[in-house]
């Protein structure tokens, strides 16, 4: 089902680390990639989560606008936490808070390598719980030609330094 791709990209898990919200920098990037998404890895999730049929087949997808099978966005989502986790693993973070303004560019396509870019672009003190914090990141997932396919702002409770 993979024809066309000579080598498939992966990512695997990065370091474990606790970093609190005092150790996070507005300004700090990080990067991630590449990833090849298969045909295999679209059909095998959409089947699954999100059965479209411009996700589960070549002549679904052929159907459509698109004019090819494509990936569901909420892989996309998956392959770029995929991606953050390969930085690393920061067991500070007690869960995402909210994720907002995603935004679906371009369809992501078999044989795409992806590549994500994350800032952190805010962070604050919660108001109501001493013990953590909230940090702002934007992501950008791009493909093997620069094209930016998605992007989001999420923000992330983390917990701050024991005294």
């Amino acid at each position: 089902m993979n024809k066309n791709i000579s080598e498939i990209n992966d990512v695997e898990p990065g370091p474990v680390v606790e970093l609190f919200l005092e150790d996070i920098q507005i300004g700090q990037v990080c990067e991630a990639g590449p990833i090849t998404v298969t045909a295999d890895e679209i059909i095998s999730f959409a089947t699954r989560y999100d059965p479209l049929p411009m996700h589960i087949s070549d002549a679904g997808g052929e159907a459509t606008v698109h004019d090819s099978l494509i990936a569901s966005g909420v892989l996309t989502i998956a392959l770029k936490q995929r991606m953050i986790m390969s930085v690393e693993r920061n067991v500070a973070i007690i869960g995402a808070a909210k994720i907002e303004d995603q935004n679906f560019l371009k369809p992501v396509r078999v044989g795409d390598e992806l590549f994500m870019r994350q800032e952190c672009v805010g962070k604050r003190d919660s108001k109501t719980r001493p013990d953590r914090g909230l940090a702002i990141w934007e992501f950008v997932l791009t493909n093997q030609r620069g094209e930016n396919v998605f992007s989001s702002r999420d923000i992330v409770m983390i917990r701050r330094r024991p005294d």
